[in-house]
């Protein structure tokens, strides 16, 4: 017995209008919706990236260009049937917008671009990748910067929109989106943010309904799902309520799902609570990130097993060179950073210097030469004590008081090679000694006082460990300094690169301090750190300084000045260290080095033995006789480490970035590897004859076909509708694709045969599997490569309401 039965209409053949006259009119709420979701998903993907920017400001920028791209293309596509052209005229306002924000003194009215835009254009790109390639997030916030932010948020933006809204891929919208919180899943701190994420959830979830109100709006593109029912209008138009139904259904799944990842996520995959990459790194692409960021980029310079040479320098110092690059005496802000406007003049041949004190009268004169082959960092690398300076090329300012040069603003980092004179005073434990009981305990007004300076939250910790640290020794500054160094050098303490990353207390502030002496696990700069801010609760003046240890010597040398001769040494990135300076009336600032098992500790302040720690883990020689074994035991290093689970590939930001990619990728095909599975398994079910099993996914024989040709109109949007035969749907479908009429005509009758008829001749499976192959051949040469793809990726009958079966479509007449 027949079903009942409503009056229907038939798919209009490819190439009919798609859009009625009105359809303009009542697609605007539609266009409008689809306009606020695909801005509020790139707001929050955007917004993930506030940490690998710094600020805020140039949110401004990218919500003025993606309002006018989305604005503009739903707007287009409103009022024009025409394919793409909403996703152009997005491409066009993109264009225009930024070149009325970026370029519009070069722009014919301002936003028209010309020859002289296009010549800007080249400029700025290169300005922009160039300070991408010197800096590590968080990126400073210029110009450049906020333009190809905006480039990048512009191309996602009409990702977007196309796969949503013109291949009707509307589930592959959220890779490009994905792909924005991936940069911050990488390199920001705290990973990409639960708020960031639940907002682009949202957004998604948002252009997924939009994209099914408009496939159900007057728009006449063919809509992947087509169900008829008792709700089904005469004439053949379908009212809301089944699509309605289907779509919160789907909604609904897919929120949950989108909650479900939210609280799974940030435990179970790196990079949503705490960035996959630690603070400070950034995908080197095959070169070497050179520049130190100081305090953070430091550790993942150590982690960096794989770095080469950094820079070179030659030297006649007759003791260790360490090559400084930044001080910082401010330990009271919430990150700790070198004062770039700090009091600085020019930086000539004969450098401005401070009064050096007594200590100085016996200092010995020492020429290095520096080449910095990679480096390309704003601070650059001298020797302590410097007094002369040759050779170096651009503007750079000198600070008198750190003996520190920095780049001048805006300056591009260059290659460079330089002479550095400098002084080299004969400090001795005896004279510290003297100098220490000599002055009256606080007596240190010739320093500026922020070297003294504690911050407001200083744990509790600290107090307990500087107390442990100096026990009974005398209030003599120096003897109380060296107790602080043996203390942070003792077993009590242990080097390690990794436990701070792992544990999270990575960076600088007094939070990391505290962590540390709570771990009692680390690398130099928290040994530096902790001794500078433990010097301070005693009142003894203190600050950091970054740069690099001693690098190896290469057992060449070139000729100096005045006949004297110079030995090279190489320095990479894991020579890349911090170390604390305490000041002392009488001898200046004077260098200590606490961290266990790393640089050189100076001859006035013996290490103690650093126990638990591989003397292989030092990548620079203990001395200058016995250094030659530098190359060999950085080797012993990596094999270390890569025992203990942490070698090349374990710190790589290459490896996370390929990592996070092989997800996004493996994420979008798995809907298509599932569609294949399906489909192999209804082939193999075609072979097994009998009466078709009504059950879903159980069919049979000719069943098993008619189940996968209801699949594939499903798939390339000629849905089979509730109120159809098996014989009206491949008569309209016959009628539109001709070609492929004699093959649907087989597979309906197979299938009617098997169903209703009594049983007899079993039908060919390789006959039937032919026929399926004309047909999906047919459908699939309606549409564009681009449209294809997208239904191969994403197939509509996974998602269809069941039952899909096609016992569950026919009805008998």
């Amino acid at each position: 017995m027949s079903t009942a039965t409503l009056p229907r209409t038939d798919t209009p053949p490819p190439g009919s209008p798609r859009q009625a006259p009105d359809a303009a009119v009542s697609g605007i709420p539609a266009a409008a919706f689809a306009a606020l979701a695909t801005l509020t998903a790139m707001l929050g993907a955007t917004a993930s990236l506030h940490g690998v920017i710094s600020g805020w400001g140039w949110m401004l920028q990218v919500f003025v260009v993606v309002t006018c791209i989305v604005v503009a293309a739903n707007l287009v596509r409103c009022l024009s049937p025409r394919r793409y052209l909403g996703t152009l005229a997005g491409a066009v306002v993109a264009v225009l917008a930024l070149t009325f924000l970026f370029f519009s003194n070069t722009a014919w009215l301002g936003v028209v671009p010309t020859g002289a835009t296009y010549r800007a254009l080249l400029k700025v790109w290169a300005m922009a990748n160039e300070q991408m390639g010197s800096q590590v997030p968080p990126v400073e916030t210029t110009g450049v910067i906020v333009f190809s932010i905006c480039v990048w948020a512009s191309a996602v933006a009409l990702a977007v929109d196309a796969l949503a809204f013109e291949l009707r891929a509307a589930a592959l919208a959220g890779i490009p989106l994905a792909l924005l919180l991936s940069i911050a899943s990488l390199f920001e701190p705290h990973g990409a943010g639960i708020m960031t994420v639940a907002l682009t959830a949202v957004g998604y979830l948002l252009v997924l309904a939009a994209s099914r109100w408009q496939s159900d709006t007057g728009s006449g593109r063919r809509r992947a799902l087509e169900l008829a029912g008792p709700h089904e209008a005469a004439g053949g138009h379908t009212s809301p309520g089944p699509q309605a139904r289907g779509a919160l259904l789907q909604g609904a799944a897919l929120l949950a799902g989108a909650l479900v990842a939210l609280l799974v996520l940030p435990a179970a995959i790196p990079g949503f609570s705490k960035g996959m990459l630690t603070e400070g790194s950034r995908p080197s692409w095959g070169r070497i990130a050179t520049n130190i960021d100081p305090m953070i980029a430091l550790g993942n310079d150590l982690r960096n097993r794989s770095s080469g040479t950094v820079l070179r320098y030659f030297t006649d110092a007759d003791s260790p060179t360490y090559l400084r690059t930044s001080v910082i005496g401010q330990l009271t802000a919430d990150r700790w950073l070198p004062d770039p406007e700090a009091s600085r003049v020019p930086a000539t041949e004969n450098l401005v210097t401070r009064a050096f004190p007594r200590a100085f009268e016996s200092a010995r004169p020492a020429y290095t030469r520096v080449i910095t082959d990679r480096y390309r960092g704003a601070w650059m690398p001298l020797p302590g004590n410097a007094i002369t300076l040759n050779g170096l090329g651009g503007n750079w300012g000198w600070s008198p008081d750190t003996g520190t040069l920095l780049a001048a603003e805006g300056q591009p980092p260059a290659a460079a090679d330089y002479s550095v004179m400098s002084v080299n005073p004969q400090i001795s434990a005896q004279m510290l000694a003297e100098l220490s009981s000599s002055i009256p305990r606080g007596f240190f007004a010739e320093v500026d006082p922020q070297y003294l300076q504690l911050p407001e939250d200083v744990p509790g910790s600290l107090a307990e460990a500087t107390e442990a640290a100096v026990g009974d020794v005398a209030s003599d500054p120096y003897e109380q300094a060296v107790a602080i160094q043996d203390y942070l050098r003792s077993a009590a303490f242990r080097y390690s690169e990794q436990t701070p990353v792992e544990d999270g207390y990575d960076g600088s502030g007094m939070d990391v301090i505290d962590a540390f002496l709570q771990e009692k696990a680390g690398y130099c700069v928290h040994f530096a750190s902790t001794m500078a801010l433990m010097a301070r609760e005693l009142g003894i003046p203190s600050r950091l300084v970054t740069g690099y240890a001693p690098g190896t010597p290469t057992g060449e040398s070139i000729a100096g000045q005045n006949g004297s001769e110079l030995d090279e040494f190489t320095v990479s990135s894991r020579n890349a260290h911090a170390w604390p300076e305490l000041y002392f009336p009488g001898a200046g600032w004077v260098a200590f080095e606490p961290t266990p098992g790393r640089g050189i500790p100076p001859d006035y302040a013996p290490a103690l033995p650093a126990p638990d720690v591989d003397p292989t883990l030092n990548p620079t020689a203990p001395n200058a006789s016995n250094s030659a074994s530098a190359s060999s035991a950085e080797a012993s290093s990596e094999a270390a480490e890569a025992a203990r689970g942490s070698g090349p590939g374990a710190g790589s930001p290459t490896s996370g970035l390929a990592g996070i990619l092989l997800v996004v990728l493996l994420a979008g095909a798995a809907p298509w590897l599932v569609r294949r599975i399906q489909r192999s398994r209804r082939i193999a079910r075609m072979a097994l004859h009998g009466r078709a099993d009504i059950r879903h996914g159980k069919e049979t024989g000719p069943a098993a076909a008619w189940s996968e040709l209801v699949a594939l109109g499903l798939d390339f949007s000629w849905p089979m509708r509730l109120d159809e035969s098996a014989g009206d749907y491949s008569r309209r479908l016959a009628r539109s694709f001709p070609a492929a009429a004699e093959s649907l005509n087989a597979l309906a009758g197979a299938y009617e045969r098997q169903r209703y008829a009594r049983p007899g001749d079993e039908e060919d499976p390789a006959a039937l599997e032919a026929a399926l192959g004309e047909v999906r051949q047919a459908l699939a040469a309606s549409m564009g490569v681009g449209e294809r793809l997208g239904r191969s990726l994403w197939p509509r009958s996974l998602f269809a309401p069941r039952p899909l079966g096609a016992s569950g479509y026919a009805s008998a007449r």
